[in-house]
């Protein structure tokens, strides 16, 4: 990977990828021509794609890897935090955040809808229908976050006993999701305003808005949690509430100035039908997947509660961990996602397909990279969560060692998974993830996990062959190119 900042752009753009404009008039495709080679680009292009293509997925994958890190950090941030104040107060922070990721899918579907129409009308040199579809977008996401954060509100209690929370874990846990639920309100468009951003190539300013909600959590969750106020984990709670109401609002006036080749329109927003529709044709399979794949990890949180709350803690620490290291596959995913879908708006087939598979070669060597860390790094990790509980951090650093062999499959999974959804295929993508996700991880882990008495390794061994099988019929689809032909 070149130095960060050897990775330039054209004079005049915001960030993201470089597009080869025209004489006159909006940019065109990306360009599929390359210059001549040398011994070692031909090298490069052998492994990994052409040199000109490895340095676009490169200029978008970094800060979209950069951006997942530091919103991960808010989440390691809580469990550091709140870990310090014991298991009870662990497994209610992530049997709270367990409901908020199952109420994101939600607005996910809006994310990912106006992620593909905005990347093909950009690719098509359709600058006003971007904006247009930009501002259907996320008057959408705030609707929407409005009803679920009254829905979580009301239902807080009843939701943790749902799953299955021991009775002394409960009143933390509703505590905690009843703070969160306002999070909800501002956080659907922090992720639909990125999503649209990434779209049109920049995936810088996301970046630099999650590293202000990080800050912001960060130093709140200390003070909150540890500091005078000593609130506990409603603490954490409200920390992330305000980091990331703050980052909604940002990424709402960032749209407002005008970002690259689309700017909110600064007029009263009205419902705009047609247009929401053609938005909501991709992102509600897109959202039906999170759903539920989310119901699925539910499921999975029955299971492993199942096994006490010491195993839930080193579970919920395990996932924290992981969530870290598969960052670099989502983002060349996410870069995946935005090249097949503006090279599609160019109708360039080619260059969609190679810009696939160079983000999955680019991605395999990097998780390849981090699984090994992790398998070395592995008893470090948990104790730096929990450094007295032995119990925890036994079922943790069996977790993070399985972990840290399925990162290669990740890759696959996340890729061209991504490149589907940037083609519109999110049909396909549903079936495979729900199909993969309830016949394979959720049976598999009662067996594995209560049947044989493998608890909660036998947990994470169902989670690998659910990876396994994704990654499979992912990358069959995606090699059969019949994802080339949908409409968006």
């Amino acid at each position: 990977m070149p130095p960060l900042d050897s990775i330039k752009h054209d004079p005049g753009e915001s960030a993201g990828v470089v597009l080869s404009p025209g004489p006159i008039g909006p940019p065109g495709p990306i360009s599929s021509a390359v210059p001549a080679r040398t011994s070692t680009r031909s090298r490069v292009g052998r492994l990994f794609g052409e040199p000109a293509l490895v340095r676009r997925v490169l200029a978008l994958a970094w800060p979209v890897v950069l951006e997942q890190t530091l919103f991960a950090v808010v989440g390691l941030t809580d469990t550091y935090v709140v870990g310090h104040l014991g298991a009870n107060s662990l497994a209610a922070v992530g049997l709270s955040n367990q409901i908020i990721n199952l109420l994101a899918a939600v607005y996910g579907a809006v994310a990912t809808g106006s992620m593909a129409v905005v990347a093909r009308q950009i690719g098509a040199g359709e600058r006003s229908e971007a904006s247009k579809t930009t501002q259907q977008s996320i008057l959408a996401a705030f609707v929407i976050g409005l009803t679920l954060s009254l829905v979580s509100f009301i239902f807080a209690e009843q939701i943790m006993q749902a799953l299955g929370a021991a009775a002394d874990v409960v009143p933390i846990g509703a505590a905690y999701m009843r703070i969160s639920s306002f999070t909800l309100i501002l956080m659907p468009t922090l992720f639909v305003g990125n999503a649209i951003m990434r779209a049109i190539g920049d995936t810088r300013t996301p970046m630099q808005i999650m590293a202000v909600v990080v800050v912001l959590n960060a130093v709140l969750a200390f003070w909150l949690v540890r500091g005078e106020p000593n609130l506990g984990a409603n603490g954490s709670a409200l920390a992330a509430m305000v980091a990331r109401g703050v980052g909604g609002g940002l990424v709402v006036a960032m749209l407002l100035k005008g970002r690259g080749r689309v700017r909110l329109p600064r007029e009263w927003p009205r419902l705009d039908w047609p247009r929401l529709k053609r938005v909501l044709n991709i992102g509600l399979p897109a959202g039906a997947e999170q759903l539920l794949l989310q119901s699925a990890l539910i499921a999975m949180t029955t299971i492993i509660t199942g096994l006490g709350t010491a195993a839930y803690a080193a579970h919920q620490i395990a996932l924290n961990v992981m969530s870290m290291s598969y960052l670099p596959g989502w983002g060349f995913a996410l870069a995946a996602t935005t090249l097949v879908g503006q090279n599609l708006g160019a109708r360039d087939t080619a260059q969609a397909k190679a810009s696939g598979y160079t983000a999955f070669r680019l991605g395999l060597l990097v998780m390849a990279s981090m699984g090994a860390l992790l398998f070395i790094f592995d008893e470090t990790l948990v104790r730096a969560f929990v450094p007295d509980d032995e119990a925890v951090i036994a079922f943790g650093v069996g977790a993070i060692r399985i972990s840290a062999f399925i990162q290669p499959i990740m890759a696959a999974s996340f890729v061209f998974s991504g490149g589907l959804r940037g083609a519109g295929d999110t049909r396909t993508a549903l079936f495979i993830t729900v199909g993969s996700t309830w016949l394979t991880r959720v049976p598999i882990a009662y067996l594995l996990a209560h049947t044989l008495g493998l608890g909660l390794n036998g947990a994470w061994l169902a989670i690998a062959a659910d990876f396994l099988t994704r990654a499979t019929f992912f990358w069959l689809r995606f090699r059969s190119g019949k994802w080339m032909t949908i409409k968006v």
